[in-house]
C-alpha cells in the first residue's frame, strides 16, 4: 500500500513540474496591440502568455531611417503585463541602437529565437531571444546579444557569431546575472545560442 501511495505521489509532482515548465504562447492580435499605441516602427515579434502576473505581453519592434548613405537602426523589446481590470503596465524594456553605418547595418532581431519556458518552475515565466549587432562591410562576424527576461529581470551573454569557413572561434560572455541564472536556464539559454550563432548558413 506504501509502494502505492509512493508511485501515485510521484507522478503527481511530475506532472506537476511539467506542468510548470509548459507556457501557452499565442500571437498577439491586431485588436489587441492597438492598446499600446504603436507607432512609427516595424512590429518583428507580438506574443502573449499567462502566469503569475497575469497577460504578458512581449512585443518587438525596430525602426530603420537612413541619410546621406548612412543607416541608423534601433530596436526595442518590451514586457508588458496585465491584471485582471487594469491596464497594461511595462515591466521591462530592453534598447539596442547602430547608428550612421555607411556600409552593412547588421542590427536585427532573430524572431525565430523567442522563446518562453519557466525552468525554474516558480510560477513566472522566462523569455529568451536573440539578436545580431554591428556594422561592417567585410565578411568579419556580426555581434551576438541574448537577453533573459523574467518577473522585470534581465541577464545577458553576448559575444560573436561564428563564421564556419574561416574557423572563427566561439565568443560567448555571460553577464553576472546570468551566472546566478539557475542551470537549467543557463543550458536552455545555451542551447539557443548555439542554434542561432552561426553566420551566413
Amino acid at each position: 500500500m506504501k509502494k502505492v501511495f509512493l508511485n501515485i505521489t510521484f507522478f503527481i509532482l511530475a506532472g506537476l513540474s511539467a506542468l510548470a515548465q509548459t507556457i501557452t504562447v499565442q500571437k498577439i492580435s491586431p485588436e489587441t496591440l492597438k492598446k499600446f499605441n504603436i507607432l512609427g516602427v516595424e512590429v518583428v515579434k507580438s506574443i502573449q502568455f499567462t502566469d503569475k502576473n497575469g497577460v504578458n505581453y512581449i512585443i518587438a519592434t525596430t525602426e530603420e531611417n537612413t541619410k546621406d548613405d548612412y543607416t541608423t537602426k534601433k530596436l526595442w523589446v518590451e514586457h508588458f503585463v496585465e491584471s485582471t481590470g487594469k491596464a497594461p503596465k511595462m515591466l521591462r524594456q530592453i534598447t539596442d541602437f547602430e547608428r550612421d553605418c555607411p556600409v552593412d547595418n547588421q542590427l536585427s532581431l532573430f524572431a525565430d529565437s523567442f522563446t518562453v519556458v519557466d525552468l525554474d518552475k516558480n510560477g513566472f515565466a522566462e523569455v529568451l531571444f536573440l539578436y545580431k549587432t554591428g556594422c561592417k562591410g567585410d565578411v568579419s562576424p556580426s555581434g551576438l546579444k541574448l537577453m533573459v527576461l523574467e518577473n522585470g529581470n534581465k541577464a545577458a551573454m553576448r559575444g560573436k557569431m561564428i563564421i564556419k569557413e574561416f574557423k572563427t572561434p566561439r565568443e560567448m560572455t555571460p553577464d553576472t546575472a546570468f551566472k546566478s541564472l539557475p542551470k537549467a536556464i543557463q543550458d536552455k539559454a545555451i542551447a539557443l545560442w548555439s542554434k542561432f550563432e552561426h553566420e551566413y548558413e
